[in-house]
């Protein structure tokens, strides 16, 4: 009899062991199908971001197109009423002229970008 009750402990601690390993194997199988819900969620995330990025992007240059419509608009209107204003065709005294020049210089958008405002390098 003490023969079996040392196999009926083999056969136990046997079942015990491979009880184990199924549930490491069930632990893990649980954890890799966990991770791949996450990586599946973050990468539709991502693809999501993706495009709201470039439809922001898309919206922005629309804009930008938009506001320099706009501005070429205006500058357009503008030189049309300053050429048909009373007075447009009479010569304008050169002080007056210097004066204007110098006033649109003080601006940064003219300074950086119109020609009378660009500093010319001393002569050698």
């Amino acid at each position: 009899m003490f023969g079996l009750e040392k196999t009926a402990a083999r056969v136990v601690a046997g079942i015990a062991i491979v009880a184990v390993i199924a549930l490491l194997l069930f632990l893990h199988s649980c954890q890799q199908e966990r991770t791949a819900k996450v990586e599946a969620k973050l990468a539709t995330s991502q693809a999501a971001a993706a495009s709201a990025s470039g439809h922001d992007a898309v919206q922005s240059v629309g804009n930008v197109m938009g506001n320099e419509q706009a501005t070429d608009t205006i500058t357009t209107e503008n030189g049309n009423v300053i050429d048909n204003a009373k007075g447009a065709t009479v010569a304008v005294d050169p002080a007056v002229r210097s004066a204007g020049l110098v006033s649109l210089c003080r601006r940064k958008s003219y300074r950086d970008s119109h020609t009378a405002c660009v500093q010319q390098p001393a002569p050698r």
